[in-house]
């Protein structure tokens, strides 16, 4: 589901003021560009281009913006989220999905749990190859196949 945020005039000067004072807060300024963004009616698609960021992150930000407003956008931190369990095996997965024999997330899914014992559920580790540039590289090893 996408959320679509419409901004008062008052309130869309008082993000861009904010935006003017918090330049050197790349996180405050990514949060606030992703409302600012919203309210301009760009697609998701566009702003994880323009800030490097996940879906799941603009649709987070964008909930806690529509709940919360502006204080709950700028307190918002990540350091209470559980980190995956994935994260002590990122180096290896991505070397595996280096592979050029590794082309689809079900081949790594299979690979990581014949050489490292690892059982992820495809959507799980799905989203981890998205979240941290995996997927780049097993499509990358598809286009070299072609």
């Amino acid at each position: 589901m996408a959320y679509s945020v419409n901004l008062t005039t008052r309130q869309e000067a008082r993000l861009r003021r904010i935006v003017r004072e918090n330049q050197d807060n790349p996180h405050v300024l990514k949060r606030v560009y992703c409302i600012l963004l919203k309210n301009e009616g760009q697609k998701n698609k566009n702003i994880i281009r323009l800030l490097d960021v996940h879906a799941d992150t603009i649709t987070d930000w964008t909930k806690l913006y529509l709940k919360r407003g502006l204080p709950g956008l700028l307190t918002f931190r990540f350091d209470r989220r559980r980190q995956s369990s994935l994260n002590p095996y990122l180096s290896r997965i991505r070397r595996v999905a280096g592979l050029k024999h590794i082309t689809t997330i079900r081949q790594l899914q299979l690979a990581l749990n014949q050489r490292f014992s690892l059982s992820v559920e495809y959507s799980w580790l799905y989203r981890y190859c998205m979240k941290n540039g995996i997927y780049d590289l097993l499509r990358e090893g598809a286009d070299h196949e072609n």
